[in-house]
């Protein structure tokens, strides 16, 4: 093994020395913890401003009952000018729309004029609650303000049926009860799956810019040509590239499982409801999974590297092949089976459910691990035998 064991310790010092593959190898890992920073950061902010809330009425006089049971409930209430309130003509009703849609006024509440009346005479009226969908966060805030007001009907009209004498429970029979058996780590799948996303792009991202380098590069500088006039056999070149972008993939893998947990470990998860309770167990079943990414990701990508015309070529493929790590992801979104034996055998997927399943605190047994790094390796072989088939192909190298 020592001709391959040359081939690395060029082709890795060739690496070190190259700023393209630095910066591949340390910017994603930055990029993920600083993402997920911003996400819960803007997730706890928003529950904060969900909690604070200004609500602008329109006829704030016609309901004095209603505005003082929303304020209760930690509703403030901001009166619109006298002069809107004057006449609830269509006009008004139009210009108030066009302030929301103007972002004036994120969403109002507009009461008819014979509110009052209409109670009294236990009529139907309609309240009209503007907003704009658009803006989700705007929305979540509608929305409370619309249960609260459902709250006050209810409340309301069991005093109506009381006033005669009637039970309120007899207009309702069935009452749903609705217990979250979750804990709050499967809770926090949710909130922490894009991780494992993370992990995956960081085998493919890391270890790029040697693969491409040491293919696709050397064919288009005509370096590769007088390396395999060397009495060497295929494999063992293949075996020396593939190890120094392995190196760089497993680099990059590991900075990004460190830095995450790091980053997770010090923020403030119970605010939210959730909690990430990670052990010396589950780390040792990440890097069961996660190591063996990186020789997968690079021995696909030097075949890429090899098939590729030229360098431009490569780029665009591997380009193409950065978005494989999305696509476990989006499939678990809507997967509701969970994890099954045969996804240990699909490369990605398997990695993908497995780390799911951390985050999730349901721990596999370490042997589902090593049954997935296994096969990682399998398909990772397959992609080295490739390789080196491609390198005895003349037309390919003098292409």
């Amino acid at each position: 093994m020592s001709p391959s064991l040359v081939v690395f310790r060029k082709e890795l010092r060739d690496a070190l020395r190259d700023r393209r593959s630095l910066m591949s190898l340390l910017i994603f890992p930055l990029i993920g913890p600083l993402l997920v920073v911003f996400l819960f950061n803007t997730i706890m902010d928003t529950v904060d401003e969900a909690q604070d809330i200004t609500l602008p009425v329109v006829g704030a006089q016609y309901a004095p009952d209603l505005l003082d049971y929303l304020r209760q409930n930690g509703i403030a209430l901001q009166e619109l000018p006298a002069a809107a309130e004057q006449v609830l003509s269509p006009q008004q009703f139009e210009a108030v729309k066009q302030s929301i849609s103007k972002r004036e006024y994120h969403f109002a509440l507009l009461i008819p004029e014979d509110f009052g009346e209409r109670l009294a005479e236990q009529r139907s009226l309609n309240v009209e609650l503007h907003f704009d969908s658009s803006r989700q966060q705007e929305a979540a805030k509608a929305n409370r303000v619309q249960a609260l007001i459902q709250g006050w009907v209810s409340e309301t009209a069991s005093l109506r049926l009381l006033a005669r004498g009637i039970s309120p429970k007899l207009l309702q029979p069935v009452t749903v009860v609705r217990l979250d058996v979750a804990s709050q780590q499967a809770r926090a799948q949710s909130l922490l799956g894009m991780i494992p996303m993370f992990v995956l792009m960081a085998a493919f991202i890391s270890g790029v810019g040697i693969a491409v380098d040491a293919t696709a590069g050397e064919r288009e500088r005509k370096s590769l040509e007088p390396l395999l006039v060397n009495p060497v056999p295929r494999y063992c070149l293949v075996l020396g590239k593939w190890w120094a972008a392995s190196v760089f993939s497993v680099v990059g893998l590991v900075l990004v499982l460190s830095l995450n947990l790091a980053v997770l470990s010090r923020l403030p998860l119970e605010e939210l409801g959730i909690s990430f309770l990670i052990g010396s167990r589950e780390i040792v079943g990440i890097l069961l999974t996660t190591i063996p990414l990186g020789f997968f990701a690079t021995a696909l990508q030097l075949v890429i590297g090899l098939f590729a015309r030229s360098f431009k070529d490569a780029q665009i493929y591997i380009g193409l092949l950065s978005l494989l790590p999305m696509l476990p992801f989006y499939y678990n979104i809507t997967n509701n089976s969970g994890r099954e034996l045969w996804m240990s055998a699909v490369p990605l997927l398997g990695q993908n459910m497995l780390l799911t399943d951390v985050v999730s605190g349901r721990t596999p047994a370490l042997w589902d691990f090593a049954l997935a790094a296994v096969c990682l390796l399998l398909w990772a072989g397959v992609f080295i035998a490739i390789a080196t088939r491609l390198l005895k192909r003349e037309r390919l190298i003098f292409a």
